[in-house]
Order: C-alpha cells, then sequence, then structure tokens
C-alpha cells in the first residue's frame, strides 16, 4: 500500500486525532511495537495576548516583545529548552544601504553611524536576515531577544507574500552555532536618504528549527503565523506614527492568514531533492531508518534494522516522496 500526500488542512486534522488516540508518552499498538509520539505531533499550543498583539504558541514557550514603538514592534516565541525551536516578527526595521557604493561614499565623506550601516545587495529575503543581526546591533534594537543568525542559504521559494516580499524556505547557523532550517519572509523598500537610497524592511517573519526538523514543524509554526492579530489600540497607535502599513495593519488578519497560506502552498509545491537528501542524511548519522505503516499511512522513525524483522507486510520502508511528509514519532521493537 502506497501512503499519499493529503491537503494540508487535512494531514493536520489527521495529526491532531493521531496525537490525542497515541497520548504525548507514547503507548503499545499491539504487542510487538512501542510508538512514541513526535514532539510536533503531540504539541497543544497556548493563546499569547498582552492587549497589543495576539498569538497561538506551542505550550510551554517564552515570549518576549520587543516595546520600541509601534512602527519597529517585534516579539520572539521559543523554546527555553532549545531555542533553536523559534518564531521572530518585526513590524519594520530600519538603517541598511542599497549598494555597497552607497557604503563606501559615507566612509569617505562621514564616518558617521551612517557608515556602519550594514548593505543589503542585492535586495533579497536571504540577504536581509543575513545581515539582520548586525543591523540590530548597530542600532540598538532588541538587542537582548532577537535571534542572532549567520548567512541564510535559500533552499525553496515558497511565493510572495501580501507587500511583494519573497516567502523563502532557507537553511544558516543560530546564536548557538547550529545549522537551523526555516522559513523567512520580509518585504524591502527604497527610502531617500539625504544623497544615497536607503532601505526599510517591513513585516519580517521568519521560524526556526533544528535541521531537518521543518517537515514535522511547517504546520505547527505555520499555524502560528496564521493566527497572529493586532488589537484596535495597537492600529490606533500605529496610525498616529506610520501610514505605509496602516491599511494592511488594520486588516492584519487577512495579512498574516494570506502569508500563512502562501507559506503552505509553497510548501506543497517546494522542490523534493533537499529535503529527501538532507532527511536521509540526518537518518544516517542518527542511526534510523523510516518506515511507513501500510493499514494506517503513518510514518515513523526507527533504529536501522527495524525492517529486517517480519513484519507481515505492516511495516514497509518509505519511498524518496515519503521523506516530504511528517513523521509520527518513533516505533521501536519489543523484544
Amino acid at each position: 500500500m502506497r501512503a499519499k500526500r493529503k491537503p494540508f488542512f487535512v494531514l493536520v486534522a489527521l495529526l491532531s486525532a493521531a496525537a490525542i488516540l497515541i497520548g504525548a508518552s507514547g503507548c503499545a499498538l499491539g504487542p510487538q511495537v512501542r510508538i512514541t509520539p513526535s514532539a510536533a505531533k503531540s504539541v497543544t499550543t497556548d493563546t499569547f495576548d498582552n492587549g497589543l498583539v495576539s498569538f497561538q504558541i506551542p505550550k510551554g514557550w517564552t515570549v518576549e516583545v520587543g516595546a520600541f514603538d509601534y512602527i519597529h514592534y517585534a516579539f520572539t516565541a521559543y523554546d527555553p529548552q532549545n531555542t533553536d525551536y523559534r518564531l521572530f516578527f518585526m513590524m519594520k526595521a530600519e538603517g541598511f544601504l542599497k549598494t555597497q557604493e552607497m557604503k563606501d561614499w559615507y566612509n569617505r565623506f562621514y564616518h558617521s553611524v551612517m557608515s556602519d550601516l550594514p548593505v543589503v545587495e542585492p535586495q533579497t529575503t536571504e540577504q536581509f536576515f543575513s545581515v539582520l543581526t548586525q543591523a540590530l546591533d548597530v542600532d540598538g534594537t532588541g538587542r537582548f531577544f532577537y535571534p542572532r543568525l549567520g548567512t541564510v542559504a535559500k533552499t525553496d521559494s515558497l511565493g510572495t507574500n501580501e507587500i511583494g516580499g519573497e516567502i523563502i524556505r532557507g537553511t544558516c547557523t543560530n546564536e548557538n552555532d547550529r545549522k537551523v532550517d526555516g522559513v523567512f519572509t520580509c518585504a524591502i523598500k527604497d527610502v531617500s536618504l539625504y544623497y544615497v537610497t536607503a532601505l526599510c524592511v517591513y513585516n519580517i517573519i521568519c521560524f526556526t528549527v533544528p535541521d531537518g526538523e521543518l517537515p514535522d514543524w511547517e504546520p505547527v509554526l505555520n499555524r502560528c503565523v496564521a493566527s497572529i492579530r493586532f488589537s484596535e489600540t495597537f492600529t490606533s497607535g500605529f496610525y498616529g506614527q506610520e501610514t505605509v502599513l496602516a491599511e494592511s495593519i488594520k486588516a492584519n488578519a487577512a495579512v498574516y492568514q494570506q502569508t500563512a497560506d502562501v507559506i503552505s502552498s509553497g510548501w506543497q509545491a517546494r522542490q523534493s531533492s533537499y529535503d529527501v537528501i538532507s532527511q536521509k542524511q540526518s537518518d544516517a548519522t542518527l542511526g534510523y531508518e523510516r518506515v511507513y505503516d501500510t493499514e494506517t499511512g503513518d510514518i515513523y522513525k526507527a533504529d536501522l534494522g527495524f525492517t529486517d524483522h517480519d513484519w507481515n507486510g505492516r511495516y514497509e520502508p518509505v519511498t524518496d516522496e515519503m521523506y516530504l511528509l511528517p513523521t509520527a514519532g518513533y516505533i521501536e521493537k519489543m523484544d
């Protein structure tokens, strides 16, 4: 029997139902195997709401807010046990130069803080996130909480967000010098700044997980993005400071739902080669193989040698296309 790819929302519903049946601590399906559900499959969510912004986060995660002003409002949510699992949002970031030539011009004639600003060249989502840490270190914005990312390498283009920025899937290292896999989006706009063209960046959103786990966590964290809502109090304050995104923020339910929808559809249409190769490499390093249950279609990680046992057709090795689907957990043979 061949496991079939399911539409996103149907898959989420099936995973949720399965998590309830199996239980968070794992239980026996029969006398021969024991299954421990994956963290992503068994996750439950809480609502964070501080009167300005609300959104869903996995239970137990920590939220920190960078309440600098309405224009530059930012927050991050992360797992305190492992900060590789993280969601980050920032309304607007400033302090970027468009070309190295402009930076050199400032260095020659002014030697001011302007000459310290990072260059986003070319003006792409991956390049912006690659210099985000440098930019926020310059002006101190969010220094105490924002994610520190290395160079972002794009592996897939997932689409375009509501205000014209590309949504990508990419990998990078983080503040722990560990490789993470994630989804990144922003919208880069030109702005006149004295004699040069500088850049402002809007609707900065990313979420990351340890490398190799994004197929499991993308549905969970994408639902968190879709749930972002700003209150009327926030909207009123934002109107008083900035008009560029005022209408979009007023209709924020549509903005972030649309972003999540693009991520979802782009994720389903992404190129498979990266995931297949990286998941196989990760499994080989950790000593796993993947199997699927021919009765339920669930996919599990198992120790190497699991399929050497005669399961009478119940558990079979996965095909390459199945590496694109979330795992339901870990399965082991009982002695």
